[in-house]
Parts: C-alpha cells; sequence; structure tokens
C-alpha cells in the first residue's frame, strides 16, 4: 500500500509542478468550452439586436398590434421591427421581395376577421408568407404571436373552438438550395476542425518532437539546404493531414444527411465540379493550418509546448469555423477571401449555397493559402537557420 502511495505522489507531483501540463490539463478544457460557448451566445444575442426585421400586414387589427408590440417589448426589440400596412393589390410585390430575401414576413388577414359570424360564415383566414432561408429569429416570433391572437380570439369571442384557419406558405426553393442551405452551416465547422486536429496530431510530433529527442540536429547537419528541409516537412505534413482529415470528410458527407433528415438524395445534389471545388479549398487550406503548427513546433522546446501553444491557436480556428452557424449565405466581399482559416469556411459555405463568382472567391482563397504557405516556409527556413531557437533548452 504504502509503495502505490509513493507511485500516486510521484505521479501526482509530476504533473502539478508542471506549468504546461496544469495549462493543458486543467485550464485549457474548460478555457476551450467557455470560449466557444460565448462567442456563440454572444453572436446570437448581437444578431437578435442587430438584425431588422421587414413585416407587411393586409387587414391589421388593434388586437394583434397589441400583442406583437408587447411581445417585442419584452424582448427589448421592438426597435428592429419595421411593420408597414399594405393593400391586398400589393400581396405579390411583397412575396416577390420576400423570395429575393429583401422582405422577411407577410401577413394577410381576412377582412373584418374579429366581427364574422360562426353560423354563417366559414372561419376567417390568415395567411403567413416567409422564405424557409430567412434565418431572422423575429419571423418566428410572429407566428407565435399569431397563435396568441387565434387564443384571444376563441377565449373573448366563442369559447374554446377553432376561430382562425391558418395558411402557412413559403417561398418555393429546390431541394437543392434547401439541402444546401442546411449542410452549409454545419459543414464548414466540421472539416476545419478535422484539418486542425489532423495537423495536430502529427504536426508536433514532427519538428518539435525532434528536437526534444534531439534528433533534429542530425538532419540540420546533412548536407540539404534549410529551406529544402523546410519545404519537405511542410509538404510532407501536408498530405499526410490531408490524408487523415478526408476519411472524416467522407464520414461527415455521408452521416450529415441523416442526421439532418435531408433523404437519401441529397449528396446529389452538389455535382463533380462543387466537389472539386471543396477539395480546392481543403487543400489550400491545409497548407495554412500545417505552416501555423510547423512554426509554432518549430518555436517550442518540447512536444508538450507545442502542443500547449498550439491549443489556443486551435481554440480561435474553431471559434472562427463556428461563424458559418450564424451566415445566410457567403460573402460576397472578395476582400474577406484574402484572411486566412476564414476565407476557406466563407468559400465551403459559398460552395454548398452555389453562390454566384463561387469560382472567383475560390481562386482568391486558393491564391491567398499559397501567398501565407510560402511566408510560413520562408520564415521556417529562417527558425531552422537560428541556433538559438533550434537548440534552447
Amino acid at each position: 500500500m504504502k509503495n502505490i502511495f509513493v507511485i500516486f505522489k510521484k505521479e501526482i507531483d509530476r504533473v502539478l509542478k508542471d506549468r504546461r501540463l496544469i495549462l493543458t490539463l486543467f485550464i485549457l478544457p474548460g478555457l476551450f468550452i467557455f470560449l466557444i460557448y460565448t462567442f456563440i451566445g454572444n453572436t446570437l444575442v448581437n444578431v437578435q439586436e442587430n438584425e431588422m426585421t421587414d413585416v407587411a400586414i393586409v387587414n391589421p387589427t388593434d388586437t394583434f398590434e397589441t400583442i406583437y408590440t408587447s411581445g417585442e417589448t419584452a424582448n427589448e426589440s421592438l426597435e428592429n421591427i419595421n411593420v408597414i400596412v399594405v393593400t391586398q393589390t400589393e400581396v405579390d410585390e411583397y412575396k416577390s421581395l420576400i423570395d429575393e430575401e429583401d422582405w422577411n414576413v407577410l401577413i394577410i388577414f381576412d377582412e373584418n376577421i374579429e366581427s364574422y359570424d360562426p353560423l354563417t360564415q366559414d372561419n376567417p383566414e390568415v395567411t403567413f408568407y416567409s422564405n424557409p432561408k430567412d434565418m431572422a429569429v423575429a419571423v418566428d416570433r410572429f407566428r407565435t404571436y399569431l397563435l396568441s391572437y387565434d387564443e384571444y380570439l376563441k377565449s373573448q369571442e366563442f369559447g374554446d373552438i377553432t376561430y382562425i384557419d391558418f395558411i402557412f406558405e413559403q417561398t418555393e426553393i429546390s431541394d437543392r438550395e434547401m439541402v444546401g442551405t442546411i449542410m452549409s452551416s454545419l459543414l464548414p465547422m466540421l472539416v476545419i476542425m478535422f484539418l486542425f486536429s489532423g495537423a495536430m496530431s502529427i504536426g508536433p510530433e514532427s519538428i518539435a518532437g525532434e528536437k526534444e529527442r534531439n534528433t533534429i540536429s542530425t538532419l540540420l547537419i546533412t548536407p540539404i539546404k534549410r529551406s529544402e528541409l523546410a519545404i519537405g516537412k511542410v509538404l510532407s505534413l501536408s498530405v499526410l493531414s490531408l490524408i487523415s482529415s478526408m476519411s472524416s470528410f467522407i464520414g461527415i458527407i455521408l452521416s450529415l444527411p441523416t442526421l439532418l433528415n435531408l433523404g437519401d438524395q441529397s449528396l446529389s445534389v452538389f455535382t463533380i465540379s462543387d466537389y472539386l471545388l471543396i477539395l480546392v479549398v481543403l487543400f489550400s487550406t491545409i497548407f495554412v493550418i500545417v505552416g501555423i503548427v510547423s512554426v509554432v513546433s518549430a518555436y517550442a522546446r518540447s512536444l508538450k509546448e507545442a502542443t500547449t501553444y498550439i491549443t489556443p491557436i486551435y481554440i480561435l480556428t474553431i471559434i472562427v469555423s463556428v461563424s458559418s452557424m450564424f451566415s445566410s449565405g457567403a460573402n460576397t466581399n472578395v476582400y474577406v477571401y484574402l484572411i486566412p482559416i476564414y476565407n476557406a469556411v466563407q468559400s465551403l459555405v459559398g460552395i454548398m449555397t452555389f453562390t454566384d463568382n463561387i469560382g472567383l472567391f475560390v481562386l482568391v482563397t486558393t491564391l491567398a493559402n499559397l501567398t501565407y504557405l510560402i511566408g510560413f516556409i520562408l520564415l521556417l527556413n529562417r527558425m531552422f537557420n537560428s541556433e538559438q531557437i533550434m537548440f534552447k533548452k
């Protein structure tokens, strides 16, 4: 029993006396979860606070206005709701605006909805028209306000009977657009996560691990240029990381339709060219990720230290990739595609939502990533030439 305690104490002391292990084991996991969920929560709040929802109503009633005004006041978002009254002749115009995603909601009340005779007339109708690709939170709230309005009329006028016949209509979009919109909210985030985790699993071992085992010195004294060593390391790690992440990517592609209940034919909405563009984005992005991992690993003194340094970068990468969950489509500003990692996320979103000019955006992303690759190789070459970095204790 005494020996067990000695071994137990030795292992506990080994961890508690190592600041890097304490950071990796006890602080970073909680910090990782905190940052991710804080980012998601703040993003949701900002989206709700800043988005303007446009609502057009035909034959509005004072009661319904009171209901949605009270609801929006309670949500502290009344100033972000633009409600206008339109005529029956303008219905087609506003349906077209909703189809083009330039408007959010159209609500059409029957005339004299609060004064119909249930014995001689059919139930009044309310039509709610929206776009299924519209991610505005207030759209769902207005559906709820209609149900509250129905409950009010039933209790005030005729008791517990159905008062309104609701007609919920939506913009007709193809299965291709619907599947692409749904998958674009998850796939970019998962792909970037697996790309980075693949690079993390082998990158630090290849450089920081060799420094720790002192085998890097053998490579550095061989008659090869340091630039050749840097290029060889980055290229080999990129290929291995890409192969490692490809299995995860294939698993994601095959499982997401089932997970999201999209149907067996959902993968067929993407063409061969779409898949080729995705592979181009993945291949160019892995160069950037491996470049980051390689430079950090070359700076670190040990494998453990490299992992500690890389983890915060991984967290930042995940936060960037999570942005795809809150986008309604790809960014059309070409300069956005110069930002590493974020350009890959936006390119993947654009490919899956069939964005116009996506070929141009993928080209800019690829050229930007290759430029970053050259920069990382030059930096890694300089680090390999620095004895202070490569042999520091």
